[in-house]
């Protein structure tokens, strides 16, 4: 599966379009003055891949384009993926239009509306590049999580701005980003076809299987634990089962086998019954309230009956100091009343200092007597018939106390021993409880051998799947790829006339460089002087990697964009022009790297376009057909009079 590009396109703020156009399977080659806007074509291009921050420069372009858009190719189906940009000042704009099956660009950006956020952008670039479900997971107590190979990363092999492709520390694009190079080496496994295709699959599968053998393995050690101690676990429930009466105190058993059978009785379902009540409406609050009232009748009875007692015994000694009064005021009948005066005594009839009463105030006075000793005598048998009265409630009052008093103490002793009785059917309930679950375990490894089978079975899918998920064969095929991309490396190194170029050279994955292995020890590219080195050997390490994803068919785009290869040859900021190629050592050396690049996509079945971007023009016919844009003599990318309406 094959991804390139068509062309690219902007837009100016007044809808007008300016397309760059580029051919399929072959050399592209952009060429013109400094500053004409040909380095801002592969940041369009990352930009439109997903990229979360537009690294197109400062300047005329950002100031008056209003879109920037780029046409895939996929097969011969058009892709069509075009963002807004973000301004002069913005790092990015969300703004994203992604449209399948496109001939070219709209006239006018009206119809580009946001129909796709970022990453489901860089998911359909996934999708189409025919990246499969994967996972790379890090080694063992690494701190870093598990990376999905995605397009995000598969872009990283295919561009190499101007600041990169002659960077002696740097090989590949963005690497010089916190976490692109980690993730760089944690995705090119998959990339390059060391991890296959199913390998995600195979390690989901992987990891459910130990899961699910780790959750036998407890349940099968459980079970055996259990049956170990079975005999004497059972025996112990068997004598809790006696102590909360599941059993009969003389049950008894000699053998496991006894004591299981035994269990079973006891854990068997039985109904609850309760000790019955003799008055269910009989309540210990209501009882406690009558006793209260009976007791307050009571106190009143008792009170009532004292006061009369007190006025029965008051009465009586009325009664007595009146009859004494009386018989001394009854000795006036033996004395004559005639003519007798206050101061004369009656009896000696001699004259008194002091005058004493008549006879018949004496007389009133003893009359007064009489009636009082009368009403003392008639109110005497009532308050006797009431307080004989008072005293038949008191007895009946004391019964019905005592009556109640006798059912409280009944309704407490029901009480407890109802909550006695819940009590040891709840007992009951938690020794059934555990002997059910001892049980079902033991059950599983005395009466079931399908634990130990499955553990068996999911035992040997877990070491199948390691067998096939071999970290060391991987590590095999990972070597193997990157012989392969060594070698092609040395081939292209070599037709370069790179330095050291004839020695064996490798891609080192550790530190993402490359290494030429000489007789004196191995130089990493730092160690290797020369800026026509440094850009040799990116071209030719991205070249070899290419090959093999081609040949493989990985999901990479099967495009390289160079920025200013030549620069280590010719400043990038000065306009070299035409050029012979054979006048001098640095227009050879271009003039060699170019016709590398040709024939590479002129290889038969090769299927890669490489586009250049460059200020230099090779006065020769094959590079002459490869230029598809020109921009001097004030063609740019931006055209002028976009600047002038702006």
């Amino acid at each position: 599966m094959s991804l390139q590009i068509r062309a690219i396109a902007v837009y100016s703020k007044s809808g007008e379009r300016r397309d760059v156009r580029f051919k399929l399977n072959a050399l592209n080659v952009v060429t013109g003055s400094s500053k004409t806007g040909k380095s801002a074509l592969l940041d369009i291009v990352d930009y439109c891949w997903g990229r979360s921050e537009c690294t197109v420069p400062q300047g005329d372009i950002r100031r008056s384009v209003s879109w920037f858009s780029v046409l895939f190719d996929r097969d011969g189906e058009g892709i069509l993926v075009a963002r807004r940009n973000p301004g002069p000042s913005g790092k990015l704009n969300d703004e994203i239009y992604f449209e399948r099956n496109v001939d070219d660009f709209p006239e006018k950006p009206e119809l580009f509306i946001k129909n796709v956020t970022p990453d489901g952008l860089r998911m359909r670039l996934s999708s189409l590049l025919g990246i499969a479900e994967n996972l790379y997971t890090p080694e063992p107590g690494a701190t870093r999580r598990p990376i999905e190979a995605s397009s995000g990363q598969a872009i990283f092999f295919s561009l190499q701005a101007q600041d990169e492709i002659a960077n002696r520390r740097l090989l590949f694009h963005r690497q010089g980003e916190t976490g692109i190079p980690q993730a760089i080496k944690d995705t090119l496994p998959y990339f390059i076809g060391a991890m296959g295709e199913d390998h995600f699959l195979k390690q989901k599968r992987l990891d459910d299987a130990r899961i699910r053998l780790r959750k036998l393995e407890r349940e099968l050690s459980e079970a055996r634990a259990l049956a170990d101690e079975a005999s004497g676990t059972a025996m112990a429930l068997v004598q809790e089962a006696k102590r909360a009466g599941l059993l009969s105190t003389d049950a008894f058993a000699e053998t496991p086998e006894e004591a299981r059978d035994l269990l079973r009785q006891a854990s068997a379902p039985r109904s609850l019954s309760y000790a019955k009540i003799d008055d269910p409406e009989a309540d210990l609050a209501d009882l406690e309230e009558q006793r209260r009232r009976l007791r307050a009748e009571l106190q009143g009875i008792r009170e009532e009956t004292k006061e009369l007692l007190r006025l029965v015994r008051e009465a009586s000694d009325f009664e007595t100091e009146a009859r004494e009064q009386r018989a001394r005021l009854a000795s006036i009948e033996l004395i004559s009343t005639k003519g007798a005066d206050h101061d004369v005594c009656p009896l000696c009839e001699s004259h008194l200092e002091t005058p004493v009463p008549s006879v018949e105030d004496i007389r009133r006075s003893l009359h007064g007597l009489e009636r009082q000793l009368l009403s003392v005598r008639k109110d005497n048998p009532r308050l006797q018939g009431r307080i004989s009265e008072l005293e038949s409630q008191r007895t009946i009052r004391e019964n019905e106390l005592e009556t109640v008093q006798r059912d409280i103490t009944a309704r407490i002793v029901e009480n407890e021993r109802l909550r006695i009785e819940q009590d040891q059917f709840t007992e009951q309930a938690r020794i059934s409880g555990r002997i059910g679950y001892y049980l079902e375990n033991v059950a599983v490894v005395v009466a079931d051998d399908g634990l130990r089978l499955k553990v068996a079975r999911v035992r040997a899918e877990v070491e199948a799947l390691l067998e096939e998920l071999d970290q060391e064969a991987l590590a095999e095929r990972l070597a193997s790829a990157m012989s392969v991309v060594a070698r092609e490396l040395t081939t292209y190194a070599s037709k370069l006339r790179l330095e050291h170029g004839e020695n064996a050279l490798r891609l080192d994955l550790k530190n993402l460089t490359v290494v030429a292995d000489t007789v004196d020890g191995a130089l990493s590219l730092p160690q290797i002087g020369s800026g026509e080195n440094w850009v040799g050997y990116h071209v030719s390490a991205h070249l070899a990697l290419h090959k093999l994803f081609r040949a493989r068919a990985r999901p990479v785009p099967a495009m390289l964009l160079l920025d200013q290869p030549s620069q280590a040859h010719y400043p990038p900021d000065r306009d070299v022009g035409e050029i012979s190629g054979a006048e001098d050592e640095d227009q050879v050396a271009v003039a060699r790297l170019y016709r590398l690049l040709w024939e590479y996509c002129e290889q038969p079945g090769q299927g890669m376009q490489i586009i250049v971007t460059d200020h230099v023009e090779l006065l020769e016919d094959w590079f002459r057909a490869s230029i598809v844009e020109r921009w001097r003599d004030g063609i740019k990318l931006v055209p002028p009079s976009w600047l002038r309406s702006n």
